[in-house]
């Protein structure tokens, strides 16, 4: 009985810990500031949305990527400083709700 227990212990924590393992991300959507993005109602408009986010991340507001519903918190700000408001192809490793870019390209389509 104890090894069925023991078992069944094992396999609940192999689980368990490949269920909040961090995955390799390839994302599309846009860099934003987590004071818009949070918003329920838009703040700017998607030709306003450069001008804004990047004031917005000049003022000390973080960056986030938006990518539909979903906003994701950026670990490495840096990277995507210069993509504030546009729209990008992020790549990373996710952790819950948040992203370790390791690549941005600028989606000009």
């Amino acid at each position: 009985m104890k090894k069925y227990l023991l078992s069944a212990g094992v396999a609940i924590a192999l689980c368990a810990s490949l269920a909040f393992k961090a995955d390799d991300g390839h994302l599309k959507g846009y860099i934003d500031d987590s004071h818009c993005a949070s918003s329920k109602t838009p703040m700017c408009t998607a030709a306003t949305r450069v001008n804004c986010a990047q004031k917005c991340i000049k003022g000390g507001v973080e960056a986030v990527l938006v990518v539909g519903d979903k906003v994701y918190k950026i670990a490495n700000q840096k990277k995507v400083l210069k993509y504030a408001g546009k729209n990008v192809t992020v790549d990373g490793k996710v952790t819950d709700d948040t992203i370790e870019v390791t690549k941005v390209t600028e989606d000009k389509s």
